[in-house]
């Protein structure tokens, strides 16, 4: 599969109404971002999916589908010399800078009347990792 048809398919089924649908689309993305960043010469494409997994993190109206893009985003750019090149060239420290005020406000204000425990669980957990792989990748960008 080519990084346009990626990137198609996740467009498609990020505009889906179903809020699985895209969680699942996501929970792709992250697993083949992931993959791509331990290989050489795949920065671009890791470009492409911080950017499209950035857009939904801040865009989409569901919380628990803007918890599952952060969480796919702490995944491809975890580890590996492409994910650092990429993640520098979209500017995604200052990125999830700002989106981390955001998300922690839409858990305490949507949170407990709209979602289950076990959703809050997990994007509270979200919330944590993201916290810590901001101090991860301040490291990393000071190099």
């Amino acid at each position: 599969m080519s990084p346009q048809q990626l990137m198609s398919l996740s467009e498609a089924a990020t505009r889906c109404n179903v809020v699985s649908v895209r969680v699942n689309a996501l929970a792709i993305l992250g697993i083949t971002g992931s993959t791509l960043a331990k290989e050489t010469g795949t920065a671009d494409t890791l470009q492409m999916i911080g950017n499209a997994l950035l857009q939904v993190a801040s865009k989409d109206p569901n919380l628990v589908v803007n918890g599952e893009a952060l969480d796919a985003l702490l995944d491809v750019f975890a580890d590996g010399l492409e994910a650092e090149k990429a993640a520098r060239n979209i500017q995604l420290l200052p990125a999830l800078k700002t989106l981390q005020p955001v998300f922690k406000s839409k858990i305490r204000k949507e949170g407990r009347g709209t979602y289950s425990p076990e959703q809050l669980c997990v994007l509270d957990n979200i919330k944590v990792n993201l916290r810590r792989f901001i101090g991860y990748l301040e490291t990393v960008m000071k190099k």
